[in-house]
């Protein structure tokens, strides 16, 4: 008997307030808390915009908070790309069969694998009831986006991408975006992040399958946010399914980043830090744009999270580069304020 799969299940907000928005990655607006800014005609201390004080704790934060998204069009020509929580499965019986076929973590990979005596496990969100279907597991080698798709079958295929080994909630669901009749769709994920590729069929089928996993390079859009000359400044952000451009000279180069530009808002001595995350984060400065010089670079200054103190002239622009190490990604709590 079919099994459906489980629809997306709730998860709980715990980071307030920005856990509930529907960001893939990059900094959460919204959340940040100013304590006022220079106005350099009166040379006084003035109160900035009304903002609501953050009241993000720094152990409220939990790994795997990201709230996730399913589209589900069926027949649909539009490449889906989903992001969810990595370790969010749903533990129901699985189909026997599913699960033995089992890729390396590495790409690109192109596997040929049969239909033939294979069985009707799953219902997918964008079609394939009655059809016979394929399951492969396979791990992501790298933080970032990943293409899966049937270019190169010869019969009418419907994807998805499940979440976990066989049982997990459905990420990324297609039918003939990858043309004549093939199926294509686009996931990120995170390094050591496991799926199951479930290729199932229009019908009945013993048809021979091909299927690709490539890993999609990301357009450099730098930076992914500007920050309001304030201080102090606290703002939540996530660099989970960011791409990986760019390293510190301390740390950073196998994990993806994120960018936002400040300006000091009058000469002092500010301090950048993350003083919260659910991963070992690297930070950096470079000086006024994404392609200005590396101003400053810090790793693990306290415990796993780092700091960087540095003089700044009024008007002077930075952008604060959050990065991470040995490819790891996550949610963080960024502050900036007087040193």
């Amino acid at each position: 008997m079919r099994r459906p799969l489980r629809s997306i299940f709730a998860i709980a907000c715990v980071l307030a307030p920005a856990a509930c928005n529907e960001h893939r990655f990059g900094f959460f607006p919204g959340t940040e808390s100013d304590g006022g800014t220079f106005d350099p005609s009166t040379e006084t201390d003035t109160a900035g915009p009304t903002l609501s004080p953050t009241t993000i704790s720094p152990t409220t934060i939990s790994p795997t908070t990201v709230q996730p998204t399913i589209t589900s069009d069926t027949e649909t020509t539009v490449t889906t790309v989903t992001t969810v929580d990595p370790t969010a499965t749903v533990t129901t019986g699985v189909p026997s069969e599913c699960g033995e076929i089992v890729l390396p973590p590495v790409v690109p990979i192109t596997q040929v694998d049969s239909l033939q005596a294979k069985g009707d496990d799953f219902s997918l969100s964008c079609g394939g009831v009655g059809g016979t279907d394929l399951e492969v597991v396979w791990t992501a080698p790298v933080t970032g986006r990943f293409q899966f798709d049937t270019i190169g079958s010869n019969f009418d295929s419907l994807l998805a991408v499940l979440d976990g080994v066989c049982s997990g909630q459905e990420l990324a669901c297609d039918d003939d975006s990858g043309g004549n009749l093939t199926s294509k769709v686009e996931v990120d994920l995170i390094v050591g992040q496991t799926v199951t590729l479930v290729i199932d069929s229009f019908g009945q089928s013993t048809a021979e399958v091909v299927y690709n996993i490539t890993q999609v390079q990301l357009p450099d859009e730098c930076p992914d946010g500007v920050f309001e000359p304030f201080v102090p400044l606290t703002i939540d952000g996530q660099t989970a399914g960011a791409a990986n451009f760019r390293a510190g000279s301390c740390n950073g180069f196998e994990s993806p980043e994120i960018e936002a530009q400040w300006t000091a808002p009058f000469d002092g001595q500010f301090v950048f830090e993350v003083i919260e995350a659910d991963f070992d984060p690297v930070l950096y400065l470079l000086d006024s744009s994404c392609q200005g010089g590396e101003l400053a670079c810090n790793d693990d200054s306290n415990g796993l999270f780092p700091a960087i103190s540095m003089f700044l002239f009024a008007g002077q622009p930075v952008v604060v580069v959050v990065d991470g190490v040995g490819g790891q990604a996550g949610k963080f709590l960024l502050s900036i304020h007087e040193g």
